[in-house]
């Protein structure tokens, strides 16, 4: 099945290649003679987005970039503790039986999210892993290369030459919470149908770090994919990153979608995402976030 949904994607403008896309997340200093917090503009466009349960196992994260596993349980995860100490660890032991050449799962961050969350970009409190953020509706990868180095260096300094060496994986996991994803469903997009110019690269400017990701421009050979309705007990993932050249696909864009058409007594969305790094080797390092 497929149907019709919009995404945001980034608008390219001639002033990138003077000046850096970015966004800050952060207030301006009151002297600041450039008072901009972005230079991005959006394009909304509709896509046609494949229900792709039915073909599961045409879709592997090596070959297209994403993949959707079972995981049962974990209805409900208000509780920080019970995330960290019980899903984490069920995240980590999927990933394992379910990705090839695994040796160390390393989870930096998680994150809840809620269609009705009071959020606003302007004051989300990123320390707080538990403060609900809104779905995302721009396509975009997570990080760039550089970001996920920048990681590695500040979570392993000492084992960096090492990890260096082995095959990394940025993955995320996502699945949705309570129910059934009635609006605002995560799609993901065959990463072998996202051309390397497509990818603009993006400054995250916050509080004492900057970060870079990917926002994507459009190209109508870009094939989305979701689940709908997904349920609580079905997890997406996909990859940012992939130092493997033999692979079909390194990466594959995501966004949460807006449906055309939604029930009026739709339940909100909530969900939950694990970001994890994947090395090839085992080895003891920093521990998880």
């Amino acid at each position: 099945m497929t149907e019709a949904a919009s995404i945001q994607f980034l608008k390219w403008s001639l002033l990138y290649e003077s000046e850096r896309p970015f966004q800050i997340f952060m207030d301006i200093l009151p002297d600041a003679k450039d008072r901009r917090k972005t230079n991005l503009a959006w394009d909304e466009k509709d896509v046609l987005v494949e229900d792709f349960r039915d073909r599961a196992d045409d879709f592997q994260i090596d070959t297209h970039g994403f993949m959707t596993r079972p995981l049962p349980g974990f209805m409900e995860l208000s509780d920080k503790n019970v995330i960290q100490t019980e899903y984490i660890p069920a995240v980590k032991k999927m990933l394992k039986e379910s990705l090839q050449d695994v040796g160390t799962v390393f989870v930096f961050d998680w994150r809840v999210r809620s269609s009705r969350s009071d959020s606003t970009a302007d004051k989300i409190n990123f320390s707080d892993q538990s403060q609900p953020l809104l779905p995302s509706n721009y396509a975009h990868i997570d990080a760039c290369p550089i970001s996920i180095l920048q990681r590695i260096q500040n979570s392993f300094p000492k084992d960096v030459s090492k990890i260096l060496r082995q095959r990394i994986r940025a993955v995320n996991v996502w699945k949705p919470l309570s129910h059934p994803v009635e609006e605002w469903a995560l799609a993901v997009c065959d990463g072998t149908t996202v051309k390397p110019s497509d990818l603009v690269e993006t400054d995250s400017i916050r509080q004492g770090s900057i970060s870079t990701n990917y926002y994507i421009k459009y190209d109508e050979g870009q094939k989305w994919y979701f689940l709908k309705e997904q349920t609580p007990d079905e997890t997406l993932i996909f990859k940012h990153f992939d130092s493997e050249p033999a692979v079909g696909a390194h990466y594959a864009v995501h966004s949460s979608i807006r449906h055309h058409h939604v029930p009026e007594n739709a339940k909100p969305r909530k969900s939950i995402e694990v970001r994890t790094l994947i090395f090839s080797e085992s080895f003891e390092g920093s521990g998880d976030c």
